[in-house]
């Protein structure tokens, strides 16, 4: 067993921002302490990364900077989307309270990769799932001393009545909007969780002892399952992405205990497959295809449901689980090339989906809810908000001339490899996914000639979109950077 360093001392970094946070004057002060507790953080992630390349290991056993292969950006990605979940959070659905537990939820994410061992993911699952369970039940309204005067018109188109309206219908909608929506979601996300932290538990657990190789698989399976939300255990996703603030679901998600543990579904099916399958080697293909289908069908449910959905949230959470999906198909496909290719999804998912939807609750944070029907928006007045919604989510779904794409090739290539009705199923689900982004994009920042008063980014939320925009840039052209090393 390896120990890696940086993760925990990131780790530790976040656990004593989350305290600073809660003792903060106000949401506005909580969201520029989380903010520059972000930053800093990823900013000596980043350090570290580009010292150990520069300066070789000092050779101590059994601890090193980071860890291996996939895990080695794992914490970097996190944090990036944690940069997200703060930086663009808005203060009226985010109290100081909030802010504290996507520190939480954030260092849980870090610390996964700190040893390499499948008991460190199932750890860090369980720890932010308990925060986030905790977020929905106890609900966090937002400091009311960060509030501007109500306007004195109901239907008055000021950027003080847009945030007013927000406050009043923004966060009522779905099943955030109550106290009883939000206990009935975390009773969901707590009983989806706690069967799948339990059963993933107990799968470990057996796995090795003789006799219990097929109750270990199927345990494992069902609790990854819910980590990644296939189906049938997916119905956690939506309700936690209409009742929890976005910053947190932005956070949650962002965690790769789920990556991490989908070897483990691998590892623990039995070997052997049909004969002539050319399938076998292994992998289990007889006992591992239920795994894989349920993949798919989240994948095409996700980009179904997208290109159907009524409101923005419930639009980039499909998106979400349809990219989920995928990522999972290439996780477990009989292919080194697929599995390059699910890492760089999740990498590239974790920050550019977190970035969209952070986007998404900015400008409902403006001029309300945004939801079909509606009425549109100002692309003249607000073309930061529209290209920034853009191209996150045309990056998250592998749009090509993006660094998504990269993922979308090496992915789709390996898994048509290996068999190709698999590949041409997830090509459909990636254009569902491309189309729903594009949809909201012009239902939601265009189509107005007049203005509702709300305002394009702020000079702090420009700065963090031009950061991680530059991040994904950057790795679009050295795309070898990203790539997993073994």
């Amino acid at each position: 067993m390896t120990l890696a360093v940086a993760p925990l001392v990131a780790a530790g970094g976040l656990l004593a921002g989350s305290a600073a946070v809660r003792r903060a004057p106000d949401a506005r002060a909580a969201r520029a302490v989380a903010t520059g507790c972000v930053a800093v953080t990823a900013a000596a992630a980043a350090a570290a990364m580009v010292a150990e390349r520069v300066v070789p290991p000092n050779g101590v056993t059994g601890a090193v900077l980071f860890a291996s292969g996939a895990g080695r950006w794992m914490p970097l990605v996190t944090l990036l989307a944690g940069l997200a979940a703060t930086a663009l959070a808005p203060v009226p659905s985010h109290g100081r309270r909030t802010f504290a537990r996507i520190l939480l939820i954030l260092a849980c994410g870090v610390a996964a990769t700190a040893v390499t061992a499948p008991a460190a993911a199932v750890a860090s699952w369980a720890l932010s799932a308990f925060v986030v369970w905790r977020e929905l039940r106890d609900g966090s309204p937002a400091s009311v001393d960060i509030l501007p005067a109500a306007p004195t018109h109901t239907h008055t188109h000021t950027h003080t009545g847009a945030v007013a309206v927000a406050v009043a219908v923004g966060e009522g909608e779905g099943e955030g909007g109550s106290g009883a929506g939000r206990r009935g979601a975390a009773r969901l996300f707590g009983l989806h969780h706690l069967l799948g932290v339990g059963a993933c538990t107990s799968g470990l657990l057996l796995a090795h002892r003789p006799g219990t190789t097929a109750l270990a698989a199927l345990l494992v399976t069902v609790g990854v399952g819910v980590r990644q939300c296939l189906l049938p255990l997916h119905l956690w996703h939506d309700s936690l992405a209409r009742a929890a603030p976005p910053g947190i679901l932005v956070a949650f998600t962002a965690g790769p205990a789920g990556l991490l543990l989908l070897p483990e579904i691998t590892a623990a099916l039995p070997a052997g497959g049909p004969a002539g399958s050319g399938r076998s080697g292994g992998w289990g293909w007889d006992w591992g295809w239920p795994a894989v289908a349920a993949a798919l069908a989240t994948a095409l449910l996700g980009a179904g449901l997208g290109l159907v959905a009524r409101d923005i949230r419930t639009a980039l959470a499909q998106v979400s689980l349809a990219l989920t999906g995928i990522v999972t198909c290439g996780a477990l496909a009989g292919s080194g090339l697929a599995q390059a290719g699910a890492v760089v999804a999740w990498q590239v998912g974790a920050v550019a989906t977190g970035g969209a939807v952070m986007i998404a609750a900015a400008t409902e944070a403006r001029r309300g809810p945004m939801a079909l029907p509606g009425q549109g928006g100002c692309f003249a007045r607000t073309p930061r908000l529209a290209v920034a919604f853009l191209l996150f989510g045309l990056t998250a779904v592998g749009y090509p001339a993006t660094v998504g794409f990269i993922w979308e090739d090496l992915l789709l290539d390996g898994v048509g490899g290996w068999f190709v009705p698999l590949a041409g199923a997830l090509v459909l689900a990636v254009a569902g996914s491309g189309a729903t982004i594009m949809k909201w994009y012009f239902a939601g920042y265009t189509g107005r000639r007049d203005h509702l008063g709300e305002h394009d980014l702020t000079t702090r939320e420009f700065r963090a979109v031009t950061l991680l925009l530059a991040v994904l840039l950057l790795a679009q052209v050295h795309p070898g950077l990203i790539l997993p090393r073994y």
